[in-house]
């Protein structure tokens, strides 16, 4: 298998925001074949499955496909582009930022406001309605077949490494945990006789409504699941306590959503395993595919294990490849217990 940063990288450099998953799921679907070669992409989800012993119960790893962007909403009549966010979008750092527009054709922009004189009052964060991408084109009609209202729009960026096992991107969450359900994958098919088969999920649309998980925790009707996402990572000046670190593991969530035995399992597996692992306590609901797999027709045990990544839904995520690693393990580590009495 490819190095993690490269096959990070060349999920994380498509495009893909909610609801238009497609040239990553088919990606993603493409890496996860050899280990399970039912993968397939269907209906902005991939699903695929490592044995289907009636017998066994089943564990279902959950990681999203999108990632968070915009929309071209209007087109003004000197060639401007109106955008809406799609996800939870940080205002304060956009102003100035490098985006492609995905028209019928890609097209290169920056983001820029409108010009003082008709803003209302002083706003030190600006709201969609504000925003504009400049292309350099000069009217509406010069723009008339490259773009049209409701095309997607994405950060400039692509992934860069930084010191070490650290790397940057635009779309890191979720496409790390996407590439570390693949390690696992690939650990768990060489498994012989696993106590439970495995169902995996690339789920569409979390950034928004949960879509895709909600869909498989119907379908699928895991006995067990578990959530792979990101969290958020220690920078400077934040509080340890809502935050963990890079480099230091996965981090297994503790939370009223999901299953206290679950969640003591995944640490008990941690500690025989080896493998170095945090403790992320949420006091309600964990924002992440977990809370809508637990509420599978046939009852379900959900957890998360997370990876800390830095400046979350930003062109300048951040994260240490070497908790992928860590979480791919814990998670083909789980799966050899899974279910077992």
């Amino acid at each position: 298998m490819e190095s993690s940063y490269d096959m990070i990288a060349s999920l994380a450099d498509l495009r893909g925001i909610t609801g238009r998953e497609s040239a990553v799921g088919q990606a993603a679907a493409e890496l996860l074949r050899p280990f399970a070669p039912d993968a397939v992409y269907r209906d902005g989800s991939v699903t695929a499955h490592i044995g289907q012993n009636r017998a066994k119960p089943t564990l279902l790893l959950c990681a999203h496909l999108d990632q968070v962007g915009f929309v071209v909403t209007d087109i003004t009549p000197d060639g401007f582009l109106r955008i809406g966010s799609v996800g939870g979008i940080d205002h304060r750092l956009l102003l100035g930022q490098p985006v492609l527009v995905n028209g019928s054709e890609p097209l290169s922009g920056v983001i820029s406001i409108l010009p003082p004189h008709l803003l209302k009052g002083e706003q030190a964060v600006p709201e969609d309605a504000q925003l504009c991408v400049d292309l350099g084109f000069s009217s509406a009609e010069e723009l008339a077949g490259k773009v049209s209202r409701g095309d997607a729009v994405y950060y400039g960026t692509t992934c860069k490494k930084l010191l070490d096992s650290r790397m940057t991107g635009s779309a890191l969450d979720d496409r790390c945990c996407v590439a570390a359900v693949i390690m696992a994958a690939e650990a768990i098919s060489k498994k012989d006789d696993l106590p439970c088969n495995v169902t995996i999920v690339f789920s569409g649309q979390e950034e928004r409504s949960g879509r895709g998980a909600k869909l498989a925790a119907y379908n699928e009707r895991p006995d067990f699941a578990i959530a792979v996402d990101v969290t958020f990572g220690m920078a400077n000046g934040e509080d340890p306590a809502e935050c963990m670190e890079l480099g230091k593991g996965p981090a297994i969530g503790i939370s009223p959503v999901l299953s206290p035995e679950l969640s003591d399992a995944l640490i008990e597996t941690a500690k025989a395993a080896q493998i170095p692992y945090q403790l992320e306590v949420m006091s309600g609901s964990t924002g992440t595919d977990a809370d809508s797999l637990a509420l599978a027709p046939s009852g379900c045990a959900a957890g998360t294990v997370s990876v800390p990544l830095r400046y979350m839904h930003t062109p300048v995520e951040v994260i240490d490849t070497a908790d992928i690693a860590q979480t791919a393990a814990l998670l083909a580590a789980y799966a050899e217990r899974c279910g077992a009495k």
